[in-house]
């Protein structure tokens, strides 16, 4: 729509004392803020339906087969204009049976096919003790896992070669970097992420020490230095300042809040061993 024709439409709007995003929310076309559209409002705007176009493209998620069948469904409407949408069907590595979800897929295979190890691809993973089961491709890092599939995007990727130490979480107790460790590696593990730390709205008291001692500037690499002071404090309750120093050499930051991060560390540790919490 051009300028020219917003102006009139708001104008026309106007004059009937309804403005242009009243009229798209009232007719449902806006939805917490973003304007949207549906197969439905754009026929009984525009005419019935005319054309219908479906491509189906079959993705290989694993060296093993299992596959994800990808529907992408092009809908024409009234006066030329279009609706896509996307359906994936996840498919039966053995006998290519279709499924709604992956939930559907895991039960049948288990039950058809008992002699199997597993579902090729899909892995559980335990993250801030919950459990999620998806499928991953053979060369996915945890870290991307994280951010992009599980939607847990505080743990930030820097160098993406295990060399900065922004991408730290804890590992079975341990600090890791989760660029450096596959999703399929993880699987059995218990993973902790920054997400995972707060507690009944309160912050443990690593964050809440890094918050007191200005521990931070831009703040990228802070969920890595949090997670692995964490996991060093765990291993060492009464560390001395050289302690911290060696502890976190893993971890670098661009900013050089470093004594900041140490004082944050020295303080957490006595919390911590004192058992208070951070109001």
């Amino acid at each position: 729509m051009s300028r020219k024709e917003k102006k009139l439409l708001d104008e026309d709007k106007e004059e009937q004392g309804i403005s242009r995003r009243d009229f798209l929310r009232d007719a449902g076309l806006i939805v917490g803020g973003a304007t949207i559209g549906s197969t439905a409002l754009l026929a009984a705007c525009g005419g019935e339906e005319t054309t219908k176009t479906v491509t189906t493209t079959a993705t290989t998620t694993a060296a093993a087969g299992a596959t994800t069948v990808t529907d992408t469904v092009t809908t024409t409407v009234g006066a030329g204009q279009t609706v896509t949408e996307t359906v994936s069907k996840f498919v039966c590595p053995i006998d290519g049976l279709e499924f709604d979800t992956l939930a559907e897929l895991q039960a049948h295979f288990a039950a058809a096919h008992p002699e199997e190890e597993g579902l090729p691809g899909v892995v559980t993973l335990t993250v801030n003790g919950k459990n999620y089961t998806l499928k991953v491709e053979p060369d996915w890092t945890l870290a991307f896992v994280l951010r992009n599939k599980l939607l847990m995007p505080g743990t930030k990727v820097g160098c993406d070669r295990g060399e900065c130490g922004t991408c730290t979480v804890v590992v079975d107790g341990r600090s890791a970097y989760s660029c450096m460790i596959l999703a399929i590696e993880a699987e059995g593990k218990d993973i902790q992420t920054i997400e995972g730390l707060a507690t009944g709205g309160r912050l443990h008291p690593v964050s809440a020490a890094f918050v007191d001692h200005d521990a931070q500037q831009c703040g990228f690499c802070t969920p890595g230095f949090v997670m692995a002071a964490k996991a060093f404090i765990d291993k060492n309750p009464n560390p001395t300042m050289v302690d911290v120093e060696k502890g976190l050499g893993g971890n670098l930051c661009r900013c050089g809040t470093y004594v900041g991060v140490r004082q944050a560390v020295l303080e957490a540790a006595k919390v911590m061993k004192g058992g208070k919490a951070h109001a």
